[in-house]
């Protein structure tokens, strides 16, 4: 009976620090099991926590407005909002959630002034390295590349509109980078209203499961940021979990069958 609460206490120990806790999430672009809704007021932002338990993994910068407004750095009103970013921890994926106006539809022209979206960048150590990007877009829409290097967009540390000087502080595009792994991802292509204060504004989502053994080599507390080709709006989350070590891990699988065989020779 001793050996059996000690295992259960480290398995537990385990599961608390991977997020296992935390519930399913199903990567289909529907946020509801985020706890997300479309009431039409600011609190639909806000996650439900006995379903996406981790404190402070979201980040929420809901703007609107016409094509001259404002954003963060840039301007574009809410065709270029980046809305609301959640990221969750489960025991073997990094789950991301993005809400933004941007269609994944838009396309990347910018002689027509048109930009299309931008990858994931995670940063490790959360020195504004940003060495793993995940695809957002493409054939290969999530897929895990580290060692990338970023393409940036048109404005300086200032906000200021200098495409020759951009603010390495937001990356846009993977440009190249090492294959390090495939998840899965899903942008829909179907503008939805009524979420938030701004009923009218239309959101599209981008929802992403990727597997932790695509950060092999890397642990420990990371940020997560996401922007479109020109970054006109860029948003970060900083997320109080850590990727466990690798090692971790492939402890959770051997300790629930050691747990298993242990009840088996109870029941016996």
């Amino acid at each position: 009976m001793r050996k059996t609460q000690l295992l259960l206490a480290a398995i537990t120990g385990l599961m608390s620090c991977t997020g296992a806790l935390a519930a399913s999430i199903t990567v289909d672009g529907n946020l509801a099991d985020w706890g997300l809704h479309r009431n039409g007021n600011a609190s639909d932002w806000k996650p439900d926590t006995t379903l996406v338990p981790n404190k402070q993994q979201y980040a929420v910068e809901d703007q609107t407005g016409g094509a001259g407004t404002r954003l963060n750095p840039g301007w574009g009103g809410q065709n270029y909002d980046a809305e609301a970013l959640y990221v969750s921890l489960g025991a073997d994926h990094l789950y991301l959630a993005l809400v933004t106006g941007l269609s994944p539809n838009t396309p990347n022209n910018p002689a027509a002034n048109s930009y299309g979206p931008g990858d994931f960048a995670i940063d490790f150590g959360q020195d504004g390295s940003y060495e793993f990007g995940i695809e957002t877009t493409g054939n290969n829409k999530g897929k895990a590349y580290k060692n990338v290097v970023w393409d940036y967009g048109l404005w300086d540390v200032n906000g200021a509109y200098n495409p020759a000087n951009p603010d390495p502080a937001h990356p846009t595009s993977i440009l190249s980078g090492d294959d390090a792994g495939m998840g899965t991802l899903v942008y829909t292509s179907i503008g939805v209203n009524n979420m938030g204060a701004h009923k009218k504004d239309l959101h599209y989502f981008i929802e992403a499961a990727i597997p932790l053994s695509a950060f092999n080599g890397y642990s420990g507390k990371f940020d997560v940021h996401w922007t479109m080709n020109c970054a006109n709006d860029a948003i970060q989350a900083d997320p109080d979990l850590t990727i466990p070590e690798p090692g971790t891990l492939a402890l959770l699988p051997l300790g629930l069958l050691s747990l298993a065989a242990l009840r088996r020779r109870k029941s016996a």
